[in-house]
C-alpha cells in the first residue's frame, strides 16, 4: 500500500453531524471520536474527493493522465469504484483509495484525552453552539424556525489515506497494480484538492471553510 496524510486546515466554525440532537437545546451535535474530540468521517472526505475528481474530469483537467488499460474506464472509477446505483450490486467494482476519519494530530489528541493533564477540562471549549432562524419577507423571524447547531472551533485535522490493490477480479487487479507503478495518482489527487474549499454540513452557507493538502506520512 502507498500512503499519504491529508491535512485539513479549518478557517472557521465547522460541523460534521453525528445524527444526534440535544433535546430542545440543539438540533444537531458534532461528530466525535471515542475521546470526545471532533472528527470528520472518512466517508464524508471520500465523497468530497470523489466529487473533486469528477469535476476535474468534466473540466478536462485530467486529459493528460494516461491510465493503464482495464475495466475501470476513468480515474474516478479506478480510485473510488463503481458509481452508486449504476450497476447491480454483484457487478460493482471496488476503488483503490482508502480514507480514514480526519482527527486532531496525535500529540494534541493525547494531551486532550489524558486524564493526568488539563486536556479533559479543555475539551468542551473545542465546541460552540450557534442558533439561527428563518426570516420572512417582512423581515421578522418565522415562527418555530429557530435551529441550534453545535459547531467545532477552527483546528487542523489529519486523515490517513491509502492507495492499494483491492480487486479480486483479475483484469481490474492488474490495472490497479499497473496504476500504482506507472500513474502519478497522488499527484493527481493533490491537484484536485483546491476544488474542495469547505467541509461538513452547511458548507455552502459559510461553515467549514478549509484548505486541504497532502504530505508524506511522518
Amino acid at each position: 500500500m502507498s500512503t499519504r496524510t491529508l491535512t485539513i486546515q479549518l478557517h472557521g466554525y465547522w460541523h460534521c453531524g453525528s445524527g444526534q440532537s440535544a433535546g430542545t437545546h440543539l438540533d444537531a451535535l458534532t461528530a466525535r471520536d471515542s475521546d470526545g474530540l471532533p472528527v470528520v468521517p472518512g466517508r464524508h472526505l471520500k465523497g468530497l474527493l470523489r466529487h473533486a475528481v469528477r469535476c476535474a474530469d468534466t473540466w478536462n483537467w485530467l486529459d493528460g493522465i494516461a491510465l493503464p488499460d482495464g475495466p475501470a474506464g476513468d480515474l474516478e472509477e479506478l480510485l473510488f469504484g463503481s458509481r452508486s446505483g449504476q450497476e447491480a450490486r454483484a457487478a460493482t467494482r471496488p476503488g483503490m483509495l482508502q480514507v480514514d476519519d480526519a482527527a486532531l494530530p496525535l500529540a494534541e489528541r493525547a494531551f486532550l484525552a489524558h486524564p493526568d493533564t488539563d486536556g479533559p477540562q479543555l475539551r468542551p471549549f473545542l465546541f460552540r453552539d450557534i442558533h439561527r432562524t428563518a426570516i420572512n419577507r417582512q423581515g421578522s423571524a418565522s415562527d418555530k424556525s429557530l435551529r441550534g447547531t453545535e459547531v467545532a472551533l477552527p483546528v487542523q485535522l489529519e486523515a490517513p489515506l491509502g492507495l492499494e490493490v483491492t480487486s479480486l477480479e483479475e483484469d481490474l487487479r492488474r490495472q490497479q497494480e499497473r496504476a500504482l507503478e506507472e500513474a502519478d495518482l497522488w499527484g493527481t489527487l493533490a491537484g484536485v484538492l483546491p476544488l474542495i474549499s469547505a467541509i461538513g454540513a452547511e458548507r455552502n452557507r459559510g461553515l467549514g471553510e478549509a484548505e486541504l493538502s497532502l504530505r508524506d506520512p511522518s
